[in-house]
């Protein structure tokens, strides 16, 4: 083909909306059907299982080319300064690049090299040079990514695009990538023949620049990517890509089609694609991509914008998206600027965040040290945002693993009623490189195994329970919930009372024990005494300094030794006061640092895992203390606080001293001569208070997770006198399809019908919730396969006891009315055999 039938091929193909329009393309020109013009990926013909092991997600994947295509315009940048990457002159991470590059000055602190000082007419400026236009179906649409980014020579791109496992950018340290592992994690997620178009001219500058030897630096490379159907005497399918330059005299491996062009018309503008023209960088297309659950309008609040949004919260360089796709609305809704969740979270913050978030809370386990910043979105604005993250971990600005949201949940954490408003990102940039390969696998969706993430888990959820911001946003949720209505659960308690005191059965299983008083007023101007921080009556709200003027022990005069008993095993924590911004510890200008050191014994502080967190004028410091040091011992540690501004650090000195772990009480064994009787070693009631209930109508089914046949959703609270005691809250589904046909088509009372349903959801809830703790209790003893019902998903939190009774009451809903009005009215002439239960022999 001459020249111009070549570029005309490529933009064919660039503008053919689907895969079956690119196959025609390509069997009108011999090469679809030609195994000839087809050279396999990585030269590997077991390549089908690494490519399709590189994500798990498509959005996933797709952030992965994203990533490749910031990455491009980071290396252009450099190299066109004559800069090798490689060298010791080049940014050592990419805030430095995007410093030095982007905003001509070297980085000074925290917010350069970020978006962070940009505004949006900047943000928009950047944003040009990388674009994904979203066309032609709108299930299952093209997506078609776009830089002005470095770019590849044609004989380049087996080595680059179409190579795996290749080191190219392992020494380069301010670019995402390293191992090829993820450019074409893609191919899977892309219609039934998995093709891929990628389109590539190296900048001339570069070329120029670096000295580059390269005799097809003067053209445009293009090529196709599919899957292909195994060879004879091969099990599993192949990735190949169209090379059909060579193969007629060469025997062995071909080159992909090359034209020469001063620019390609690839980029979009507005609603239309392929508008701007280019003159090098990379386009990638990838064709019916499978876009389930995030495929409407890209920029609305369940399209890709927001999917991009969690799955890189913090880009080093922004991306304009547009909307190519036959949607309605005005000229400027189909294209923004992706930034990132951090940032657009920041942007708005006083719209979806809750006062005084987000928090920083500095932490360190196993050596390793990392900031978890925590969100608490407002109510119904979280999941604008995420979707079922719960705990975000970021390397270089893009999300390396999650923890679902059912940590909130959790038995050792209680913010369950808080779990659809929280979200936790951690930045894992500077982590040592060992522990970063334990902690998260290659296709950067979920975390690995072993005791790192056991013990991250653990600082994790007792952060997050410990935490007195989240503590007082909690019981401000629930004492505005509970206020409107108060008395609504009087009549239930009287039920369940007078239920458990009919059925020796029930009363030997559940410890109801007495109603407590309210501890807060919740009449209308009613509230906690002042204390200070902005939460109830007498002080104004804390307002902190932006530099601490003293950080000292609490209740302690400045310099004062402090000591304090510790148990083997278990956590000591330690409250300073100070007077100091609740952003001190991570904010982007003179942040505040945090030192413990062990000053005498034999622990260093590398083997001490702490966390600090700050909240109106009071820290909470929590150290874990090691399983192996000895009863007895005496650990000094050394609390330093300092910053760039502040002349003297503030320092304070704890001797700990070593104790044996002690059993705790409240939830396990009693003796024979404790109060009430029973054995030794006989297990205590399940302890659960009587429950209050909140009934749900079908306005409010989204904002509890219900639909039409749901029923009961539990979650869980924390008894303000007894941590050890469960206290739930139950909602009842009163518009659920099942109750209300009963009620339409009978001619009993409905309120008695629905006292009925819920009372019966509220009694199998309970029965749930004990038989849950049973099988929770023999995890710890069990091996998880072995654990029944509840399986291994409850020990890795991923299955919690909310989900056990809202998918259980599911699946009873129809029968719980049938039950109660039938099984009661029976009478001995209607048992027949099943009467003989309780006949002796």
């Amino acid at each position: 083909m001459e020249n111009g039938e070549i570029k005309k091929l490529c933009l064919d193909l660039l503008k053919a909306d689907d895969e079956e329009e690119v196959i025609s393309i390509l069997r009108s020109k011999a090469y679809w059907d030609n195994p000839k013009v087809w050279r396999l990926i990585g030269d590997r013909e077991g390549n089908f299982a690494t490519i399709g092991n590189q994500a798990s997600k498509p959005e996933g994947a797709l952030t992965e080319k994203v990533v490749n295509a910031i990455d491009a315009r980071l290396m252009n940048e450099c190299l066109v300064r004559g800069i090798d990457a490689k060298s010791p002159s080049a940014p050592r991470n990419m805030s430095e690049a995007v410093s030095r590059f982007f905003d001509g000055k070297e980085l000074n602190d925290l917010v350069d090299g970020t978006m962070g000082r940009w505004d949006s007419k900047r943000r928009r400026e950047v944003s040009e040079g990388i674009t994904i236009a979203l066309t032609g179906d709108k299930r299952r649409p093209c997506v078609t990514i776009s830089d002005i980014g470095e770019g590849q020579t044609p004989d380049m791109m087996p080595d680059t695009f179409l190579s795996i496992d290749r080191q190219n950018k392992l020494s380069i340290f301010f670019v995402q990538g390293t191992f090829n592992m993820g450019g074409m994690g893609v191919l899977q997620f892309c219609g039934t023949h998995n093709i891929q178009l990628i389109i590539a001219r190296r900048n001339p500058k570069i070329i120029q620049a670096m000295n580059e030897q390269d005799p097809s630096a003067e053209y445009w490379g293009f090529t196709v990517v599919r899957r292909q159907s195994p060879p004879e005497a091969v099990k599993s399918s192949v990735y190949t890509y169209l090379a059909p330059v060579g193969v007629e005299t060469e025997s062995s491996k071909g080159s992909v089609l090359r034209f020469k062009a001063e620019s390609l018309t690839v980029m979009p503008e507005g609603n239309k694609p392929y508008i701007r023209k280019s003159e090098w960088g990379s386009t990638i297309k990838l064709y019916n991509y499978d876009m389930r659950g995030f495929a409407s309008h890209a920029c609305m609040k369940d399209g890709l914008l927001y999917r991009l949004g969690a799955t890189l919260p913090e880009p080093a360089l922004p991306v304009r998206l547009h909307e190519c796709r036959a949607f309605r609305g005005h000229s400027g809704s189909f294209a923004t600027t992706l930034t990132g969740l951090t940032v657009r979270l920041e942007d708005n913050k006083a719209e979806n965040l809750e006062e005084d978030f987000p928090v920083p809370v500095p932490f360190k386990v196993r050596g390793e040290n990392m900031v978890a910043r925590i969100y608490a979105f407002k109510k119904g604005r979280a999941e604008t945002y995420r979707k079922n993250e719960g705990v975000i971990f970021m390397v270089n600005g893009q999300t390396h693993g999650i923890i679902p949201k059912t940590i909130f949940s959790r038995k050792n954490v209680k913010m369950g009623s808080l779990a659809d408003s929280l979200i936790i990102i951690i930045d894992s940039s500077n982590i040592f490189y060992k522990a970063r390969e334990d902690l998260f696998k290659n296709s950067r969706d979920r975390l690995g195994g072993g005791e790192l993430r056991k013990a991250l888990e653990e600082q994790l959820e007792d952060i997050i329970h410990r935490h007195a911001g989240l503590r007082e946003l909690r019981e401000k949720r629930k004492s505005q919930e509970i206020a409107e209505r108060l008395d609504e659960s009087k009549p239930l308690e009287d039920v369940l009372r007078s239920i458990f005191k009919s059925s020796p059965s029930l009363s030997a299983l559940f410890l109801t024990g007495s109603r407590l008083a309210n501890p807060r007023d919740q009449r209308p101007g009613g509230g906690d005494k002042g204390n200070g921080n902005g939460t109830g009556k007498g002080k104004g709200a804390f307002k902190g300094k932006l530099h601490p003027t003293f950080f000292k022990f609490k209740k302690k005069e400045y310099g004062e030794l402090f000591h304090r008993d510790c148990e083997i095993g278990r956590r000591c924590r330690i409250d300073f006061e100070t007077d100091v911004t609740n952003d001190y510890f991570d904010r982007v200008s003179n942040p505040g640092r945090f030192i413990l050191e062990m000053l005498e014994g034999d622990r260093k502080e590398e083997d001490m895992d702490w966390s600090l967190t700050l909240h109106n004028s009071i820290a909470h410091a929590s150290i874990c203390i090691p399983e192996d040091v000895v009863s007895g011992d005496k650990m000094t540690v050394q609390f330093t606080v300092e910053d760039d501004v502040i002349l003297d650090s503030f320092v304070n000195i704890a001797i700990l001293h070593v104790r044996p772990k002690l059993e705790r009480r409240g939830g396990g064994r009693r003796n024979k001569n404790s109060k009430g009787g029973g054995e030794k070693n006989e297990p205590s009631p399940a302890g659960i208070d009587l429950p209050k209930y909140y009934p749900v109508k079908e306005k409010d089914w989204e904002r509890y997770g219900f639909d039409r046949y749901s029923a009961c959703k539990i979650i869980q609270d924390e008894d303000e006198h007894d941590e050890t005691k469960d206290v739930y809250r139950f909602y009842i589904n009163v518009d659920n399809r099942y109750l209300q046909t009963d009620m339409k088509y009978t001619n009993e009372d409905a309120r008695l019908l629905g006292a009925k349903f819920i009372y019966g959801n509220v009694l199998i809830g309970l029965g749930l919730i004990r038989e849950y703790r049973e099988h929770e209790k023999k995890a710890k003893m069990e091996k998880p396969e072995s654990n029944g019902i509840v399986g291994s998903g409850m020990s890795n939190g991923e299955f919690t006891v909310e989900d056990y009774v809202k998918q259980t009451t599911k699946a009873l809903a129809p029968f719980i009315l049938p039950m109660i009005n039938n099984l009661g009215a029976l009478s001995e002439n209607d048992v027949g055999g099943a009467g003989q239960i309780g006949d002796d022999e």
